[in-house]
């Protein structure tokens, strides 16, 4: 029992780890309670390649539309995938030999995230766009997907000319916080919201730093000067 408790604060760290085992209480109460902990970071998008000479061969990186049927084998709730499509997201998959493996999402200007009453508003828009939902399908995460869809997505958005990705990361996904790092990406503000049931408090580290409210969403600026310091 006491490995159980410790378990949190040991791979989180003291702070975050209470952070996570409140979490866990109040969502073990009800499913309208809960603490989320986001970091909101940047990366570069950048024309070099990601993977050596010939290894993305092995990877088709192609846009998926609205009424293509891989649409279907997203792990997504319908009314999250309709969100996603009122906001002409754009979404890119990978394929290796045929076989659909996984997917990423991104939003241009602006982002409605579809966990909390939050839009995320990108800051230089023409050159930035918010990527989300990463997914590799399990049987395909040991091979070179990660690297092979962002190898394919940063060739995409270059040619678009994008410069600057904006992402959501929970504070307690130690994995993609790792794979992150391997490609320069910089935290640029933090966020705590608390759910009430139809309440959400928020206190974050960007403006306007505190927001309470049972119907409206937060809006947050997210700027990628960090990356150009």
């Amino acid at each position: 029992m006491l490995r159980k408790i410790s378990g949190p604060f040991r791979e989180f760290g003291p702070a975050a780890g209470l952070l996570y085992a409140i979490d866990r209480v109040l969502s073990g109460l009800s499913p309208g309670l809960r603490l989320y902990v986001y970091e909101l970071m940047v990366q570069p998008i950048t024309n070099k390649p990601l993977l050596p000479g010939g290894l993305d061969k092995q990877l088709e990186i192609r846009e998926i539309k609205a009424a293509d049927p891989e649409m279907a084998l997203m792990p997504v709730r319908p009314e999250v995938m309709q969100s996603r499509l009122a906001q002409n997201a754009v979404c890119l998959g990978a394929f290796r030999k045929g076989a659909f493996i996984g997917y990423m999402w991104f939003c241009n200007r602006t982002y409605d995230e579809d966990e909390v009453r939050c839009t995320y508003v990108l800051g230089r828009a023409p050159e930035s766009v918010f990527d989300f939902d990463f997914y590799l399908f399990p049987e395909h995460r040991m091979g070179l997907g990660f690297v092979g869809l962002w190898n394919g997505a940063n060739e995409f958005l270059t040619r678009r000319g994008i410069r600057y990705s904006f992402s959501r990361l929970t504070r307690f996904n130690l994995a993609s916080r790792r794979a992150h790092q391997h490609f320069g990406w910089k935290i640029v503000g933090r966020a705590l919201f608390l759910r009430v049931w139809r309440l959400e408090v928020m206190v974050a580290t960007l403006f306007p730093f505190v927001s309470m409210t049972q119907a409206g969403r937060v809006r947050l600026l997210l700027q990628p000067d960090i990356l150009d310091a």
